[in-house]
């Protein structure tokens, strides 16, 4: 038997110490480091929620950074924004305040000014951060705007505003500069003048809208037709001194401007007046006032004075409305002057009774034929029992525009009496002053038509003309036997009149005599057989034709007339600038003519509105005068191949702020996007280019009132009107983004405290605990090593 020696290094004492020591140096790392571990196994249960509450943090971290980075791209925007408005309020100052002084250019200095300005507006929407264009949209690394001097000058390829705005003045002012109006000369009679639009469809120059006049013993016919025209005859009547002729015409931008002509017998003739002649009373024989000589002078006149506004506002509105073709993107399509001959109205109808009257010498009877039997000569007497029918008498109903009213004959009276109400009672009698002429005048009381549309023919027949405003029903009885009367009904004839707001879609003409469509629209019906409604289908949305009762802008009802259809039309297609009708031609207007597109499923009630062709779709921006010679030309066509494009931005569907996004929390996302063809931005751009832009000649007759008129419209332009957009409107968009991010930074702010807490909490080591264990730990190394001491100095003999 051989007997082991004791090994200090495998004996259990030993692994104790050995292990004492690691737990001294795990201590001691935690002592120095602060930290429970090195590595995750021995951070203890908790670890799951350090790691997570890392993972936020970094999380919180890239918010963070995120931040940051949207708002410098913010502020720079915000300053870009500011400057704009800046730019905005020191242009609109010098519009409106700006002196009539032109330099040799054919400016003024608020026109220099703009002109400068313009250039600082595309430099600011040209604001970079870092490599993204702020108001390009999606299309950030694209610059937002071409460079200043290709917009207004063109480059050797492509026209600049310049050129646009200078076709579009040719075409408004026409040839003659009358602003595309035609005085026809010479006049169409000596005592008459007639002004008429020189194209119907044609979009250029002034637009008669309205006349009135005061002048005594004038007609003034219109404005009416196609191509829209009025007259003014005087009849051989000169008017009187202060008499007034008033004409209002639209221009090109929407805006309205009155010319104003008053009859004088003053010498020299006022500004805005015209001479009435005042013949020659010193000579002999005397020559007497010619009305004639005055038509001459009120034709002179309206042609000075028309010429005057073309040469002021229409040159103005022509620069407004060129700003609108070339940067803005909305667009109309027009349709073809409608043919004649579509519409139906009502005419008057003469009915004439069955019953020829006589007299008691069976003579024709007369409208002084009494109605007294004692009388010689009186009615036939077959006739005066059938409406005595003593001792009764007999009623006549009558319904007409007011409703039905009755005549009664009434055998126990001599005298004829009428209510206020309409309701006549006609005495039968012995010794009755009663005539067949009351017959008459009560029929036509009672039907609520002039006396003279019921009258007796030449063979005693009663006749009964209805007029265009209503029927004339007749109950029957014996009244009506006697007489020979029956109900008359108004004809609906095919008119020549041009379409115009009123008149109706379908159906009969109503009261009132409103034209109706004769190749009309229909409602359908369920059958049998089955109809399907007649249909417009707007931009992909039906618009359905019903009998009555339509609702919301997809139902039109039948009886509806044609500006109704046009707010349903502009409904659909959302357009800030509602459709017209104006001598006969319809403009359908869009803020998008790109996506514009309408047809019919009938298109020979679709062809009678004018729309002969199938879809109807608009010309796209930028538009241009579309043939030459530009005074005579009809039509704006699209221009992109040949014009400057000055937007190179995204030009997408949906909101400009929603072309820049950045998460800033888990679950919130921010807007800051921007576009400079956003309506506020364009506006002003637009606004600032045509007034810096314009130039007319320093000794023109009209050019100071062509700058007046012009500067009155910039102003106007650049003020604030109700529902649009503005400069400030954008700012406060991406605040809202701002503040937005603020409360999410201050959120994050909190949550990184309480995630710092909770991985503290999991991870680190209290350096109190660890000295104490550290402390017991070296206490029971030491008692260990003492007793491993004694151990090693024990022999057999010592322990025996």
């Amino acid at each position: 038997m051989s007997i082991s020696s004791i090994n200090y290094s495998s004996s259990v004492l030993g692994s104790q110490i050995r292990n004492i020591n690691q737990q001294l140096t795990d201590l001691s790392t935690q002592l120095s480091t602060g930290k429970l571990s090195q590595n995750y196994s021995g951070m203890g249960t908790n670890e799951g929620f350090a790691i997570a509450g890392r993972a936020q943090l970094s999380n919180i971290a890239a918010y963070t950074d995120t931040m940051t980075n949207v708002n410098v791209s913010i502020n720079l925007a915000n300053t870009a924004l500011q400057s704009l408005t800046t730019i905005r309020n020191t242009v609109q100052t010098g519009s409106a305040n700006t002196a009539q002084d032109l330099n040799v250019n054919g400016q003024t200095v608020a026109q220099n000014t703009a002109a400068a300005q313009f250039g600082s507006m595309v430099g600011v929407l040209n604001t970079q951060s870092g490599n993204r264009y702020l108001f390009s949209g999606t299309a950030f690394n694209t610059p937002s705007v071409a460079n200043a001097g290709d917009i207004i000058n063109g480059t050797t390829t492509q026209a600049g505003f310049k050129t646009v705005m200078a076709e579009r003045q040719a075409a408004d002012l026409g040839a003659n500069g009358m602003g595309r109006l035609v005085l026809t000369t010479p006049q169409p009679t000596p005592s008459s003048v007639k002004v008429s639009e020189d194209f119907a469809a044609s979009p250029f120059g002034l637009k008669i809208a309205a006349v009135s006049s005061t002048l005594t013993g004038a007609t003034v016919t219109g404005p009416s037709g196609s191509p829209v025209s009025f007259s003014v005859d005087l009849n051989g009547v000169n008017p009187k001194n202060g008499d007034k002729l008033s004409v209002q015409f639209t221009l090109p931008d929407g805006s309205t401007e009155q010319i104003d002509l008053t009859a004088s017998t003053a010498t020299p003739t006022p500004v805005g007046s015209f001479a009435i002649d005042p013949g020659n009373p010193n000579v002999v024989p005397v020559v007497p006032p010619d009305p004639n000589i005055t038509a001459t002078n009120l034709n002179t006149a309206l042609n000075t004075a028309i010429k005057k506004l073309a040469g002021t506002s229409l040159v103005a509105a022509s620069a407004i409305t060129a700003g609108d073709n070339f940067f803005n993107t909305a667009g109309s399509a027009t349709a073809n002057v409608a043919a004649t001959g579509n519409l139906r109205s009502f005419t008057s109808t003469t009915g004439t009774g069955s019953v020829a009257l006589q007299d008691s010498a069976l003579a024709i009877a007369s409208t002084t034929t009494s109605l007294d039997s004692s009388a010689t000569p009186h009615l036939n007497g077959t006739i005066l029992n059938a409406l005595a029918n003593a001792p009764t008498g007999t009623t006549l109903t009558i319904t007409g525009a007011s409703g039905a009213h009755t005549i009664t004959f009434d055998p126990t009276v001599t005298t004829v009496t009428t209510t206020a109400s309409g309701n006549t009672t006609i005495g039968l009698a012995s010794g009755s002053a009663a005539k067949v002429s009351d017959i008459l005048n009560a029929i036509a009381t009672a039907a609520g038509i002039p006396a003279a549309n019921v009258t007796l023919s030449a063979g005693g027949n009663i006749q009964i003309a209805t007029g265009t405003g209503t029927d004339v029903a007749v109950t029957g009885g014996a009244a009506a036997t006697a007489l020979g009367l029956s109900s008359v009904t108004r004809g609906s004839v095919a008119s020549t009149p041009q379409i115009t707001g009123s008149t109706v879609l379908s159906g009969i003409a109503t009261t009132g005599g409103p034209e109706v469509l004769s190749a009309a629209f229909q409602a359908g019906s369920a059958g049998p057989p089955a109809v399907n409604p007649d249909t417009i289908t707007v931009n992909g949305q039906t618009l359905t034709f019903v009998a009555s009762g339509a609702s919301g802008p997809n139902q039109i009802n039948i009886t509806d007339n044609i500006t109704t259809l046009l707010g349903k039309i502009d409904q659909i297609t959302g357009t800030t600038k509602p459709s017209t009708i104006h001598g006969g031609v319809i403009t359908i207007n869009t803020d998008d003519p790109g996506s514009l597109n309408i047809t019919s499923s009938n298109s020979t009630a679709f062809a009678a509105l004018g729309f002969t062709t199938s879809p109807v779709t608009a010309a796209k921006a930028p538009l241009r005068v579309g043939s030459s010679p530009l005074g005579s030309a009809t039509t704006l066509v699209n221009g992109s191949a040949t014009t400057v494009q000055w937007y190179l931005g995204n030009d997408g569907p949906g909101s400009p702020r929603s072309t820049a996004m950045a998460r800033v929390d888990d679950s919130v996302t921010v807007q800051y996007g921007a576009q400079a063809n956003e309506d506020a931005i364009r506006k002003e751009l637009q606004a600032v280019a045509v007034f810096g832009t314009f130039s007319t000649s320093p000794t023109g007759q009209y050019s100071g009132g062509q700058v007046a008129a012009l500067s009155l419209r910039v102003t106007q332009a650049l003020t604030k009107q109700p529902g649009e957009q503005r400069i400030e409107d954008i700012q406060t968009d991406i605040a809202m983004a701002q503040n937005t991010m603020k409360d999410a930074g201050t959120r994050q702010t909190q949550a990184k405290a309480q995630l710092q807490t909770i991985i503290d909490q999991a991870e680190s080591a209290s350096p109190d605990q660890v000295a104490s264990e550290i402390l017991s730990l070296q206490n029971a190394l030491q008692a260990s090593y003492q007793v491993t001491s004694n151990l090693a100095q024990l022999s057999l003999v010592k322990f025996l």
